[in-house]
């Protein structure tokens, strides 16, 4: 990639690996694309105990993040700042940034937007609209996204569907990470299907990412599949008593051989590109990086049709485990002409219209 002659600084305000979620891996490729142009990248990580900074990667943990962000409000120095977080408080606090004539962006992930509508008083929302409408852009993840701040009140020229997947680079020191055993487990299994999370998360009493359904699907089709082998990666458990109902139920349904968690820190992709099939069984999502990453890969990616999704996507019906079973069946019976139907899609490059954002507001 060409290196950009600027001297434009960005700052970055989310989270960053680890743990891998979708947000901060899509921040760590952002920042890596943005320095790999020739851009200066900081990111602020709000709320993180650790190491204060790492000055080699430009990555600085706010322990104390009221403290800094009345410092930030006043004192920022980068030419943009992108928002990632999606506490509706320190949106407001970007907003009224934008007024002081900072050049701020927010990128609104999931549900976060419309759940701080729903569950905000009148005086809430109307804080929330007017300082969407003073930030400088909005990136949506999704059309969904877009047209409730469109509703909002914010013009049209200020807000942009931008989804978050960023190509990986493949790095073979990230592969080495790998445990053996992962490697001898997707070896001795076959068809191989990965799934992953965040951490156990619950939406409307519901698990989040769906490991229960995984774990279900596992079992139906191990009828038809004998060897087939489940990975499930999921790097900060978070509610172990949950996670120990999910082994016991494994346990009950005789798949203790074919369904391997992998509980530590590591990145996603090695596992994915030996992958036969990906599922992502949300019932929430703002769109889903994991499943651009498995189409970028050419693996076949089943989902929960609860947003609007990648392109190349098969969609089943949220929390359905028979049309959850149904269709990703229909893809490992009929696996050559699925895959054949991958080398068809492209996926758009996300980093260049990011840039294009920052570009336009320099």
């Amino acid at each position: 990639m060409n290196k950009r002659n600027n001297k434009q600084k960005i700052a970055i305000i989310g989270p960053y690996p680890p743990p891998y979620g979708g947000i901060s891996v899509h921040i760590q490729r952002l920042k890596a694309q943005l320095e790999r142009s020739g851009y200066e990248c900081v990111v602020y990580e709000l709320g993180r105990q650790g190491n204060k900074s790492l000055p080699k990667e430009n990555i600085i943990r706010v322990k104390n993040t009221k403290r800094w962000l009345l410092k930030y409000f006043f004192f920022a120095k980068e030419s943009v700042i992108h928002f990632h977080n999606p506490d509706w408080r320190m949106r407001v606090i970007m907003g009224l940034m934008g007024l002081l004539g900072k050049k701020t962006v927010i990128s609104i992930h999931g549900e976060s937007l419309n759940d701080s509508l729903k569950e905000g008083s009148w005086l809430r929302k109307q804080i929330i609209k007017f300082t969407l409408r003073h930030t400088s852009f909005i990136v949506a993840l999704n059309h969904q996204i877009e047209e409730l701040v469109l509703s909002l009140g914010v013009k049209p020229e200020r807000i942009a569907v931008i989804p978050s997947f960023i190509p990986p680079t493949v790095r073979e020191e990230e592969i080495a990470e790998i445990p053996q055993e992962v490697w001898n487990f997707i070896d001795s299994h076959s068809p191989v299907i990965s799934a992953n999370a965040f951490k156990i998360s619950f939406y409307n009493n519901q698990d989040l990412y769906g490991i229960d359904m995984c774990i279900d699907l596992c079992a139906n089709l191990k009828r038809y599949y004998p060897k087939i082998g489940f990975v499930f990666c999921l790097p900060d458990i978070g509610d172990y008593e949950y996670f120990n109902k999910m082994k016991q139920r494994i346990a009950e349904k005789g798949i203790e051989n074919n369904f391997l968690f992998i509980t530590k820190q590591y990145q996603f992709y090695p596992i994915l590109m030996k992958s036969d099939v990906f599922v992502r069984p949300t019932n929430t999502d703002g769109y889903g990086v994991s499943i651009a990453e498995a189409i970028y890969f050419k693996v076949p990616a089943v989902a929960s049709d609860v947003c609007p999704r990648p392109v190349g996507t098969i969609l089943f019906k949220s929390r359905d485990v028979n049309d959850f079973t149904l269709k990703v069946k229909n893809v490992l019976d009929n696996y050559q002409e699925h895959k054949k139907g991958m080398e068809e899609v492209e996926l758009e490059d996300n980093f260049e219209k990011i840039m294009k954002v920052y570009q336009m507001l320099s």
